[in-house]
């Protein structure tokens, strides 16, 4: 029987979703891509689904995402779950328990270090520790806030955009956004993108902008979006 786990699925971490999934065939392997905004803590990555979990690897900055692909074959994805609901942090037993109440039990999983760390980390050269006189000591630089407060709301830079939308369509078109914003507006979202990205989207296509704002005085286009679509009403 051939495994059918094609598709894509959220990356869900302390209840929120940040990124997505993808699943695609590529022969005789199963190619596993998955994308989210950046995080505090490393993001160690499993899938869940029927009271199992399949773990991933690490995700690795990339830009201002973070980032993990791999390819995995037939033989080492028997443990992994045959349904997918979602990706999350590795060892996450409530993702385990909120999708095994129709199958048993789960297993009790204890996250645990086991000294592993991304590629990259092994492949960083090691400076000798330097320490510049206090005269030569560059002055201590204050952090512009990754938000702006505008029209009464709290906007956040949006690095996966398309993890705001349902459709296949609006997912494709989401991949040229970049310097996005995001805001809440109770159960909905509004997606603030650059002027001169959100001319270029097709009349008549899946996602459309019916407002605009300005951030730092440059302009963007606003959608509000409904339950991963895109709504008239603003």
């Amino acid at each position: 029987m051939d495994i059918e786990i094609t598709g894509s699925y959220p990356i869900i971490l302390d209840g929120e979703t940040v990124g997505e999934i993808t699943i695609t065939r590529e022969g005789l392997f199963w190619c596993f891509e998955a994308k989210c905004e950046p995080q505090k803590e490393l993001v160690r990555l499993s899938v869940y689904g029927d009271g199992k979990e399949g773990y991933l690897g690490i995700m690795e900055p990339f830009g201002d995402i973070l980032r993990l692909t791999r390819k995995i074959s037939r033989s080492a994805l028997r443990d992994f779950p045959d349904r997918i609901t979602h990706g999350g942090q590795k060892g996450d037993a409530d993702s385990i328990s909120n999708v095994a109440d129709s199958v048993g039990p789960a297993p009790h999983v204890v996250p645990e270090y086991r000294g592993e760390f991304p590629q990259s980390y092994y492949n960083k050269p090691v400076p000798a520790p330097v320490t510049p006189p206090e005269n030569d000591k560059p002055p201590p630089i204050t952090p512009e806030p990754p938000y702006y407060e505008a029209t009464d709301l709290v906007w956040h830079p949006c690095a996966l955009p398309c993890s705001l939308f349902m459709g296949a369509d609006a997912k494709r078109m989401c991949s040229c956004i970049t310097g996005a914003y995001s805001a809440r507006v109770d159960d909905n979202v509004l997606l603030a993108v650059p002027e001169e990205i959100a001319l270029q989207f097709p009349e008549g296509g899946p996602i459309f902008f019916t407002g605009e704002i300005i951030f730092n005085d440059e302009n963007y286009l606003v959608c509000k979006i409904a339950q991963g679509r895109c709504v008239s009403e603003f």
